[in-house]
């Protein structure tokens, strides 16, 4: 693989690439194909993926702090990644592995996480506004002071999560499993609750809390 010709933005197709461990920081990789693509290990920093094809790719301990990954993440393994300040705003996740991956100041705004794996993650005041989080497994992640305004949590697992100080508000909540969260003072006004299950879940200075007293 010819990585001088990938650093000067002479290949756009990578389909399959095998990158693992290579240096490809502060590259401009826009558009450019990577779908089941192996870079683990890579390191991604400041790398622009803008409209770039992941669709698969494995980037198991993959460093891309600050990198611009509002891109096609679809089915991509992400386990273990470092995805501090990088910029997700409307990327497509669905189906994506992100256990233990570092998430520290993410922008999640608008992306597309359906079905993806978030399990023990720590998303604390993370920005997932407007987020299509449909099925998402957060058991035991923490969101606290997480920005969920507006997100679609139906039918998320979000199982001993903590929430506690998380926007929830008018967010889809529908069918959501919340038993024995920490929702403490979460916000949660006009959030829809429909078939929520809130076994054990602790609601002190919410929205429910003030309901029930």
């Amino acid at each position: 693989m010819d990585i001088e010709a990938i650093r000067a933005g002479k290949v756009k197709r990578l389909a399959g690439a095998d990158l693992e461990d290579e240096d490809l920081s502060k590259v401009n990789l826009s558009r450019v194909n990577l779908a089941g693509a192996t870079l683990n290990g890579a390191d991604l920093t400041a790398t622009t993926l803008t409209g770039a094809n992941l669709d698969g790719a494995s980037l198991m301990g993959c460093c891309l702090v600050g990198a611009d990954l509002r891109a096609n993440l679809v089915g991509a393994n992400l386990m273990q990644a470092d995805l501090s300040e990088a910029d997700l705003r409307g990327a497509n996740l669905r189906g994506a592995n992100l256990m233990q991956a570092r998430l520290a100041q993410t922008t999640l705004a608008g992306a597309f996480l359906s079905g993806a794996n978030l399990m023990g993650v720590s998303l604390q005041g993370v920005d997932l506004r407007g987020a299509d989080l449909r099925g998402v497994n957060f058991n035991s992640a923490n969101l606290s002071g997480a920005n969920l305004a507006q997100a679609d949590l139906q039918g998320a697992i979000l199982t001993g999560a903590n929430l506690e100080e998380a926007d929830l508000r008018d967010a889809n909540l529908a069918g959501a499993n919340l038993s024995g969260a920490n929702l403490l003072c979460a916000e949660l006004e006009g959030a829809n609750l429909q078939g929520t299950t809130l076994t054990s879940t602790c609601v002190k200075g919410t929205v429910l809390d003030r309901v029930e007293a």
